[in-house]
């Protein structure tokens, strides 16, 4: 569904809601009508008792008004039946218009996941092997210079350059890693997440207290997503808390998982999130955001941070 189909469809859904509502307006004019013609009906009716003892009742005086109430309140009545059937039909058209809509919405949210993971993936490469890179070539052409007057630091620089390179295989090597985990395939999202918090703490600088169990939806869409939550927060704690201490808890409940991160680092005052600085938290509630979920960031300076996130499973892209 190109983007053009889609507005039109927004346009022809807009629509229907309008018509919609001019029908309940009518329906409810209509009604209010009919209850005004009860109540004007209701005052030609007379007690008993003057029935009786009286030659004319105003029956028989006002027959006339009577009978064109009647018609009249008959006529709304039928007009309504006809605009209730009309609503009817096109409340089951927009119906269907919405539902399709929704299914479209998925696809498109999907589209956009994908697109910032792209984004994610091209900023990566950019500020570290693509740099490095170009900071072997320099190296490179330097050992060109060196070979004829100074084999011995030509060497030197070909040992460096050989030693950065393993190091750039490494990172694309972990860029691969993060476009599909391997384990999240094979074993699930318990065991790339605990391999997540393993590579993390590969150095043991932190002290991880982590409760993990594994949830499961079947949309894999929502699961790759929610890895990437998570390993948006994780990565933002490892570069910029300065923690010593994280604690981390992912699991299902109803129907939702729930994931809350805890961090004993320097924080940060909440206002300034908008900020550069801060564009992973900026990206994570994106994502948090395309997937229905809430998430809820509480800091505070030389204190902590502690994310609490909630992502609905019932979610279907397809």
């Amino acid at each position: 569904m190109i983007i053009d189909d889609y507005n039109i469809l927004i346009d022809v859904i807009s629509e229907l809601k309008r018509e919609v509502l001019k029908l309940d307006t009518q329906i409810d004019s209509n009604n209010r009508s009919i209850k005004e013609a009860d109540i004007y009906l209701n005052n030609f009716e007379e007690p008993e008792d003057v029935r009786v003892f009286s030659p004319r009742n105003k029956e028989t005086v006002y027959k006339e008004e009577i009978q064109k109430t009647l018609k009249l309140k008959e006529d709304y009545a039928r007009q309504n039946e006809q605009l209730l059937q009309k609503r009817d039909i096109l409340s089951k058209r927009l119906e269907k218009l919405e539902d399709f809509l929704n299914k479209e919405n998925h696809k498109f949210t999907a589209l956009k996941i994908q697109e910032e993971d792209r984004k994610r993936i091209a900023r990566e490469l950019h500020d570290t092997s693509l740099q490095n890179l170009t900071h072997l070539i320099h190296k490179i052409e330097l050992c060109g210079m060196y070979i004829d007057k100074d084999p011995v630091q030509a060497k030197l620089e070909l040992t460096i350059v050989s030693k950065h390179i393993k190091e750039i295989i490494d990172e694309i090597r972990g860029t691969i890693f993060d476009l599909r985990p391997m384990t999240f395939d094979d074993l699930g999202m318990k065991a790339a997440l605990e391999r997540l918090l393993n590579r993390i703490n590969e150095n043991d600088c932190f002290e991880i207290d982590s409760v993990i169990e594994d949830v499961s939806c079947e949309t894999n869409l929502v699961m790759v997503s929610i890895y990437r939550i998570v390993q948006e927060s994780l990565v933002n704690i490892v570069k910029h808390s300065e923690a010593k201490k994280i604690k981390f808890c992912f699991r299902k409940i109803n129907d939702k998982c729930v994931i809350d991160i805890k961090d004993d680092g320097k924080g940060f005052i909440q206002k300034d999130v908008d900020g550069e600085r801060h564009f992973g938290i900026l990206l994570m509630k994106e994502r948090v955001d395309l997937l229905n979920g809430d998430i809820k960031i509480t800091s505070e300076e030389d204190i902590g941070t502690e994310i609490h996130i909630e992502i609905p499973l019932t979610l279907s892209i397809e």
